[in-house]
């Protein structure tokens, strides 16, 4: 039996991406052919299965392809085989001319209709350049492993957020604010930024079990016993890993009582803090100095525990 083979490419969205389905967990995401590495091996960026790229097709792009293969099964098959038939018969009926017993053709082909499936790519939520090679692709959600390399992005998504945050501050800077206006927006900033740093804590704990544990549930906004997990999973002590350890952890005490005593000096702020016993009851007032100063301190801070983490 003959077999026939076709090469059917799959059609990319306005941007270039191409949709992908995982085989296991079902989920939908995309990326650009020609970015990445070079290969045909394929990780899904939410779970752990990975395969061949051929493993990845959404419905849509099978009942497309199948739609197109019998068009062109039809057109490069099928139909050069009923042209040689009817070339066939009609060169009998020649031959056959003028003889005793002659036979005569006489046949009407109809051209058959098959449509093609058409379809749209789905848009999604977050579109990636993955820092270790390149690939982009574009998921739903925030974090993700890359398709490609199965490195893991949530220092990207972090350093992305922080953009903002520092773009934020620097359209801040140009016009003059009242007091209360700039209290907000600076407030804001902080807690935008410290925000950020626990969903990428939440992400590092999920890829990272057996190095951090279940509680306290909100280590990464805890520094201090943060840096106990470091010590006891790593052997580093983070304090020694920035200059502006100490300034990031008074950093986060501000941004908790703006969050849940209305900026109040307490007790507790005192005790997580120094120097700060003499302004209990009193409301602690952020400049912009300290905000630019913290952006550029959760920069190398993140950028240290990167590193502490993929060199382990």
């Amino acid at each position: 039996m003959t077999r026939h083979t076709f090469n059917i490419e799959i059609p990319k969205d306005e941007n270039g991406f191409v949709g992908r389905e995982c085989l296991e967990c079902k989920k939908y995401f995309k990326l650009k052919p020609g970015t990445g590495l070079p290969t045909k091996h394929c990780h899904c960026p939410y779970c752990d299965y990975e395969g061949d790229q051929n493993t990845f097709f959404t419905p849509d792009q099978l009942e497309y392809a199948n739609s197109v293969g019998r068009k062109m099964a039809y057109e490069k098959v099928i139909n050069p085989l009923l042209d040689d038939f009817s070339k066939s018969l009609k060169k009998l009926e020649r031959s056959t001319k003028g003889g005793f017993l002659q036979v005569k053709v006489s046949h009407k082909r109809q051209r058959p209709y098959f449509p093609i499936k058409t379809y749209d790519e789905l848009e999604l939520e977050t579109n990636i350049t993955c820092d270790n090679c390149g690939l982009d692709f574009a998921i739903y959600g925030v974090f993700s492993q890359c398709p490609d390399c199965n490195e893991l992005n949530a220092f990207s998504i972090f350093q992305k957020s922080l953009d903002v945050s520092r773009k934020q501050f620097e359209l801040f800077e140009k016009f003059e604010n009242d007091k209360e206006v700039e209290q907000t927006n600076l407030k804001f900033i902080v807690s935008n930024v410290i925000s950020s740093f626990d969903a990428l804590g939440k992400e590092i704990r999920r890829n990272y079990p057996q190095k951090f544990p279940v509680k306290p549930r909100n280590l990464f906004q805890n520094l201090n016993e943060l840096e106990k997990v470091f010590a006891k999973s790593y052997s580093v002590k983070l304090e020694e890993q920035i200059e502006d350890f100490e300034f990031i952890q008074l950093m986060f005490q501000v941004r908790h009582i703006h969050e849940h005593n209305m900026g109040v000096v307490d007790d507790d702020f005192v005790r997580k803090t120094s120097g700060y016993k003499g302004q209990i009851g009193r409301k602690y007032l952020l400049v912009a100095k300290e905000v630019e100063t913290f952006l550029s301190g959760m920069n190398k801070f993140v950028k240290a525990i990167e590193g502490i983490i993929k060199n382990d």
